[in-house]
């Protein structure tokens, strides 16, 4: 009896240690900034540091991050970059949002770089700030969006207009008007016309730029696409307008 319980037991036990250990995450998918780039969806600029835009110190921070599975930016680590540019660009870059990255269908981590540029007026600002009503004053800049504080905030305006994915966009969509395919005799022409739009602060189209498509449906996806309405895009509390990307779809026509 002794003999035959040895047999069980010992499946159990080699059962046990072949049983899978807890294992390690997977490395983050690598990727360039220019893929991940067309991902973001809130893109905060930084504050100029004061010390830096006294001593007219300007430049490029590139830093290496890492994104996670929901879209929040981890770990920021400086490339290269001035030391009293260097922490401004982190601090802003931590807020920053992705979409998600989707490989085989599933969220992953990314490991990227991004690039944060400071730039100063080409005249001295007097001891004043980026962004004083006209009047001669200079406007600094960070990162290609003005800065628009008052004298001695912290926070910087939400800019005049953010670029977001068309994925986002969709959700905001809420009266979609489909194209009418052309009515040339014997010709049904199918597929997407990809254009760049501009929507404003109440969610209106306002500029379409063509990307690329058929030139038969060109037309139609621009008078079609003028008529889309969304829900006024929000960044930080603030709605702005909106630069993005939108397909029109033509469908083959249905048989009779």
């Amino acid at each position: 009896m002794a003999h035959r319980l040895s047999a069980p037991l010992l499946l159990i036990c080699l059962t046990s240690l072949a049983s899978p250990q807890a294992t390690p995450s997977p490395a983050p998918v690598s990727l360039a900034d220019t893929i991940i780039s067309r991902q973001i969806v809130l893109r905060i600029a930084p504050v100029y540091p004061p010390l830096a835009r006294q001593a007219r110190i300007q430049g490029t921070v590139v830093l290496k991050i890492v994104i996670d599975e929901s879209g929040g930016v981890q770990n920021p680590q400086v490339v290269s970059g001035h030391p009293l540019l260097a922490p401004a660009a982190i601090e802003a870059v931590k807020k920053w949002r992705y979409m998600p990255y989707l490989l085989n269908g599933a969220p992953v981590e990314v490991e990227t770089n991004v690039v944060v540029k400071f730039r100063l007026s080409d005249r001295p600002s007097s001891g004043t700030v980026a962004g004083d009503a006209p009047g001669g004053q200079p406007k600094d800049t960070v990162d290609t969006v003005n800065m628009n504080d008052a004298q001695g905030s912290t926070h910087p305006r939400t800019p005049k207009r953010a670029r977001v994915s068309e994925s986002v966009m969709q959700r905001l969509l809420i009266h979609k008007v489909d194209p009418v395919p052309p009515a040339e005799p014997g010709m049904h022409v199918q597929g997407s016309v990809v254009l760049k739009a501009v929507i404003d602060k109440s969610g209106h189209v306002q500029q379409l730029q063509l990307v690329s498509g058929h030139p038969m449906l060109v037309p139609a996806a621009l008078e079609a696409a003028r008529q889309w309405k969304y829900q006024p895009f929000l960044l930080n509390g603030e709605s702005v307008e909106v630069e993005t990307t939108v397909h029109v779809d033509f469908a083959k026509p249905k048989s009779r």
